[in-house]
């Protein structure tokens, strides 16, 4: 069966560090498209407190694999 790689964007947080909104932005992700195959960076932002870095932010792009389905014929009316 033919597929088609598609593109999912999705951002995630943490406390942690960079790594760790990648994991909870990708964990977004396979919730709604399912397993992926390639994730790029598409930006990175944080939030800055008087001691420093508060929350690490990620915005991705989550490829994944669909199958093609052929497009259901309409029941003939007679």
């Amino acid at each position: 069966m033919p597929v088609v790689v598609r593109l999912h964007e999705t951002t995630g947080s943490a406390r942690t560090g960079w790594d760790a909104a990648l994991k909870a932005a990708v964990k977004t992700a396979r919730a709604e498209v399912g397993e992926p195959v390639a994730v790029e960076i598409a930006r990175q932002w944080a939030d800055l407190g008087p001691r420093g870095i508060t929350t690490y932010h990620v915005s991705a792009k989550v490829a994944y694999r669909q199958a093609l389905a052929a497009p259901k014929r309409a029941a003939k009316k007679s």
